[in-house]
């Protein structure tokens, strides 16, 4: 049975010689300081900020990861999850009327949601979450994916080759994995950001519509 996100560990709980905690460690490193110095000429102000924020934000993704029960196995050396890929993309077998009605019951603030992205034929499936919600209007605000109608539909220019999905274990397993496809064949898996794997250890894959609570402001 999975912990509830508020009985895990806090990071400093984890022992520092844990090679699991460990190795995510050095790979999230590896990671986001690689991300961080390809930064745009345009983000530069906020990097002290991030380097500053990295240290905490690494460590808990760390020992959230490592307490946390998933049904899908962990990559420690690449900080990663990783399960078989489906032949195609799941969301494919979504349509609008079960995705409504689940939001219409489900959406609030902190809810963790499966977005469908595809660009140029490549179509993978990324985590975020709601922080916003105007019942009236049926329509919520994602944190980074901006505002979808309750039915999954983009509501917005910049995400118009989105689409809000359903959470079903297929579907999150394929977020969570990074999973994608090209031309509708299986490719390499992309890499989550530390955001992405911060929400995949918020997960409750016995209730979608009730994920762990975050802790430190983390949306």
């Amino acid at each position: 049975m999975i912990e509830p996100y508020s009985n895990q560990p806090h990071f400093w709980q984890v022992s520092s010689d844990n090679q699991t905690y460990t190795e995510l460690c050095n790979a999230l490193y590896e990671r986001e300081l690689l991300r961080l110095a390809n930064m745009n000429v345009d983000q530069l102000p906020l990097l002290q900020k991030r380097l500053a924020a990295l240290p905490f934000y690494i460590r808990r993704a760390a020992a959230n990861i490592v307490t946390y029960r998933s049904e899908l196995q962990l990559d420690s050396q690449n900080a990663s999850w990783f399960h078989k890929q489906l032949s195609n993309c799941p969301a494919r077998k979504q349509q609008a009327d079960p995705i409504a009605n689940f939001y219409h019951k489900a959406a609030k603030p902190g809810l963790i949601v499966p977005v469908y992205n595809e660009q140029m034929t490549l179509e993978h499936i990324v985590l975020d979450s709601v922080d916003e919600v105007d019942s009236e209007g049926e329509r919520l605000h994602c944190n980074e994916h901006g505002w979808f109608s309750f039915n999954g539909t983009p509501l917005q220019h910049d995400n118009a080759s989105k689409f809000l999905l359903k959470p079903n274990k297929a579907i999150i397993t394929a977020a969570s994995c990074g999973h994608q496809w090209l031309n509708n064949v299986k490719k390499a898996p992309r890499v989550l950001s530390l955001r992405e794997l911060l929400l995949t250890s918020r997960l409750n894959w016995q209730n979608f519509a009730k994920p762990y609570q975050a802790a430190n402001g983390l949306k």
